[in-house]
Order: C-alpha cells, then structure tokens, then sequence
C-alpha cells in the first residue's frame, strides 16, 4: 500500500447504523442547566489519518471503522460554538473563514463545504455585529477564519465590536512574518491566564503544547454540570484511546500529550462533558469507565 492510498473501511452487517463518527457535524443546540450551547458550521474536511496522526499506521485503524468514512478518512468538522447564558452570547473560536477548498494540505483528502458560518448566525438570528466577546483556544486559521482582517469586506472581520480573547502566551509564540491573525489584534486582544474567568460561569484553562497558549474553556451549567471546550487538544475521538498519538501540527509534542491525558482524565469524571469542536458529528460527549468517547445521549444526558 503506497502512503497516499487508505485502507477501505468494511463494516459488518450487524453493526449500527449510527454514522455520527465518520459524518460531518451538523448546526445542533442543547440546552443544559443555564446554558444554551449551539454549534455553528463551517467548514468540513476530510483527513488521511495517518497523517494527521503520524504516530499511528493503516493497522491501528482498524479497530476504528466507526470513526471513519468508507473511504477510510476522518471526517472534522471547522466551526463554532455559541454559548448563551441569560441571552448574553459567548462565541468560542470563529471557524475557518474564506477557503477555496482547492489546494489542501498534505494531511487533508479535501474540504466538503465552506463558509456558512455568517449564514448560520444569520439563521440563528444572531448579529455578529452585537458580540462583545469571541474567545480562542488558539490562533491557527481554522479557528480564527471569520476574524482575520481578511474575513469580510470590513477590516474589523465580521465581529466589528468584540474584544478578543486568547490564552497567556499565544500571542508570543506566532511568526511576526506571517501577520494579524485577528482583525485589530494589537487594541482588540486580552490575553488570559490558567483559571480567569473571561465570562460568568466561563474559566480558561491552559493546555498548552498544540501551540504555546493552547486554552481549552470550562463552562459552568449551573446545575452542576461542567463542559470543557477543548479546540484542538485532541483531534478525534479515537485519540482518547491514545493520547500518545502527537497531531501532525503540535508545537510541542511532549506538553500536548500531557494536556491530552489531563484533559482526558478530567472528561471521565462524573457531570464532566467535553465539547471536541473536530469530533466530526460527536462533538458534545465525555469518557466512558473502559476510556472511550461516549456522545452524549439526549435521552440519558440531558436531565
């Protein structure tokens, strides 16, 4: 098998229909405690999985059918999450913003539908002219797309009056070659560190590694639930089984894998949920007792 050819994915006859694993994510909202949580799409890509994850070969991915398309790629999802509480939004990351979908990365198979995040927010009746705060988990393009100074026609991106939030440390690990990741970066940008609350009942909590101010975001429900917006501290689902499986594009490969292991120790407690903005249509899920992903359940979960 040559490195540009992917094992085809058989499944067995019996196995479920549930194609959540291998599908890309669709707008969803849930609401838990005080919060109202919706995913906003983007972007969808196709990943040759062991190139996104190099540690990993064509036989590792066997045991992971369900997690991948019958092509045998991955299917991430590029996007963002809204987070209302008492109708104060709160947007975290800004999805991937104006890509042609034409010439992918080495790691990519190709992307599926591009910028519909402006149109989402419009169908959800949310004008992005009216948020104060868009929050990061760190500055690569696919989380910052619609707040570059390139997103729209006006150089404030399309989130005019929001301030910016990043984790302590993001800012100083970015190549000053390549530019402003965010529109206004330099007046419009508050750097944070492990533990500020950026909002109410919303704490940064750094994991570094993926970059150097990587921050994940733990949101309070208020009936004692916790939800952990993690970005990119892990990929996919499967790598909750192997956290030692470093990502193609980690700065820091021995802090990623720490910050993984923290974050999945974390996710396995009790009225712990993470939100895993790639995790193709299984993004809002936790750690189960044999240490897989399990998508939450609207029946079970939201109680």
């Amino acid at each position: 098998m040559t490195t540009s050819e992917q094992p085809t994915i058989t499944r067995p006859q019996h196995e479920p229909a549930d194609d959540s694993g291998s599908r890309l994510p669709r707008l969803w909202t849930r609401t838990l405690g005080d919060l109202t949580l919706t995913y906003v799409p983007d972007a969808g890509v196709h990943m040759i999985p062991t190139r996104v994850y190099p540690a990993s070969a064509d036989k590792d991915w066997t045991a992971h059918g369900p997690h991948m398309t019958d092509a045998g790629h991955l299917a991430m999802g590029c996007g963002a999450l809204l987070v209302e509480r008492g109708g104060k939004p709160l947007l975290l990351d800004a999805g991937h913003g104006r890509i042609s979908g034409q010439d992918p990365e080495h790691f990519q198979h190709g992307f599926d539908h591009v910028q519909t995040l402006p149109d989402h927010l419009e169908r959800l009746g949310v004008d992005p002219a009216t948020l104060e705060t868009v929050a990061f988990t760190h500055l690569h393009d696919d989380h910052t797309g619609w707040a570059r100074p390139d997103a729209v026609d006006d150089p404030r991106g399309l989130f005019p009056h929001a301030r910016w939030v990043v984790g302590q440390g993001e800012l100083q690990g970015l190549d000053p070659a390549s530019g402003p990741r965010l529109a206004g970066q330099e007046t419009r940008t508050t750097a944070v560190a492990d533990g500020t609350e950026i909002a109410e009942g919303v704490r940064a909590w750094a994991l570094p590694g993926h970059t150097t101010g990587h921050t994940a975001y733990i949101l309070e429900t208020g009936d004692g639930r916790r939800i952990v917006a993690f970005g990119d501290a892990m990929h996919s689902p499967v790598q909750v089984q192997h956290p030692d499986w470093e990502v193609v594009l980690d700065h820091d490969r021995a802090r990623a894998e720490e910050s993984r292991r923290r974050l999945v120790e974390f996710l396995a407690r009790d009225g712990v949920f993470g939100f895993g903005v790639h995790f193709a249509d299984q993004q809002l899920g936790t750690v189960d007792d044999t240490g897989r992903w399990r998508p939450w359940d609207d029946k079970t979960d939201n109680r």
